[in-house]
């Protein structure tokens, strides 16, 4: 009877190592999932960020651009609107030295 009670008793501590050595391996592949899921997640979201910075970096300078285009047209109003006045007033200027010149003879 003690026998049969020792033989129990090592079956049930077999039994409860081969559950714990079980739990280890399930809780290290658990572990190596999470690890490697996490993994993927980074390297998503860090390709989505790189996307997204792409995507900024772009409309910058499409915005840059415009600004530049919208720059230099108003650059050439303004010198079109200086080339006139000079041409106006460069007929003034002649009629003014003439005067000057024909006080001074």
């Amino acid at each position: 009877m003690e026998a049969e009670i020792l033989g129990e008793i090592k079956d049930t501590e077999r039994k409860a190592d081969e559950t714990i050595e079980r739990a280890k391996r399930e809780c290290e592949s658990i572990v190596q999932e999470a690890a490697k899921n996490s993994s993927k997640m980074l390297a998503a979201k860090e390709d989505e960020l790189r996307k997204l910075q792409e995507r900024k970096i772009m409309d910058f300078r499409e915005k840059a651009k415009l600004m530049k285009e919208e720059k230099i047209a108003e650059g050439k109003i303004q010198a079109k609107q200086l080339k006139a006045k000079a041409e106006k007033n460069a007929a003034k200027a002649v009629e003014l030295v003439l005067n000057r010149f024909e006080e001074m003879i």
